[in-house]
């Protein structure tokens, strides 16, 4: 009998579900000996990160088949550094890192959240909400500010659309393992993202049976289980108000660990965030330009 090759995949939340997918796909695991990897974020927080980058650089190299979302701040783990270092026979196919924000365009990320008295809200922050609390606006207008603001007017929603999806095919020209065609072709119909770089159980779907298929194996039906936990846990609203660009229901709330939670609560809890860390505030100030 043939050994078995040796097969990991590197990334992000996203990879490691993919991880946990072809872990669960029996065809998959006669012909490759999955090796586990943490992600990459993980093992970047670390003190000793340099090392322990390394560390997991060398592990994925002991691999046949390196399964990799493009990398580029990981050190040895960046794909060019992974590439360079492959020997005779041995393989590196990138796959997707699934990011739309065509349905998020409140979206930001503030920098300097260091020096924590609490953990945040979310990794990422709503323009809106920020603008209202540099500007000093009640937490009882927040929702109503929210809802009607332009940025989710049928012109601007057409816009960051397409601004989301040209940033998608940039980030995937030279993958091997895209989703990006295949989100731009169907957004429209459903809800294909919970977040930003969170995706629905259905681009998940498509990321395992594409990968089966790059590895020269049979894809499953769409509907089979994930055997992973979703991403649906937490939620960004899609305010649907002022324009019919999509054929799925609106969210007027936040989903977070699954439990439904109004516009007016999630802004009291970023409101508290920026109060008790003033210093991310003032750094990010620029974000709340131009936004009320």
């Amino acid at each position: 009998m043939n050994e078995r090759k040796r097969i990991c995949v590197l990334g992000n939340c996203v990879a490691y579900r993919l991880q946990m997918m072809l872990a669960a796909h029996a065809e998959l695991t006669e012909r490759y000996a999955l090796v586990y990897m943490p992600t990459v974020y993980e093992i970047a927080r670390l003190p000793d990160r340099d090392t322990e980058l390394e560390r997991l650089a060398r592990r994925a190299l002991s691999c046949d088949i390196i399964l990799s979302q493009p990398l580029f701040s990981f050190g040895p783990c960046n794909t060019r550094q992974l590439r360079d270092r492959l020997s005779p026979g041995q393989k590196l196919l990138t796959f997707s890192a699934p990011d739309f924000g065509g349905y998020f365009p409140d979206v930001c990320w503030l920098s300097g959240k260091t020096r924590l008295r609490f953990a945040p809200v979310q990794d990422w922050d709503s323009r809106i909400i920020f603008a209202c609390y540099v500007r000093g606006v009640s937490i009882f207008e927040v929702e109503r500010i929210y809802l009607s603001h332009p940025m989710f007017g049928p012109r601007a929603m057409l816009e960051n659309v397409a601004a989301s999806l040209e940033r998608y095919a940039k980030r995937e020209q030279g993958v091997d393992i895209p989703t990006g065609d295949y989100v731009a072709r169907h957004y429209t119909a459903r809800r294909l993202f919970h977040s930003g770089m969170h995706p629905a159980d259905e681009v998940l779907a498509l990321l395992r049976n594409r990968t089966l298929e790059a590895l020269d194996l049979p894809p499953l039906p769409a509907e089979t289980p994930l055997e992973v936990e979703s991403f649906g846990f937490n939620r960004w609203p899609v305010i649907t108000r002022a324009h019919r660009l999509f054929r799925f229901p609106g969210q007027e709330y936040f989903l977070l660990a699954n439990v439904r939670h109004s516009i007016e609560d999630v802004a009291m809890a970023y409101y508290n965030f920026y109060e008790f860390h003033p210093h991310v505030a003032e750094a990010n100030r620029h974000h709340a330009e131009g936004v009320l």
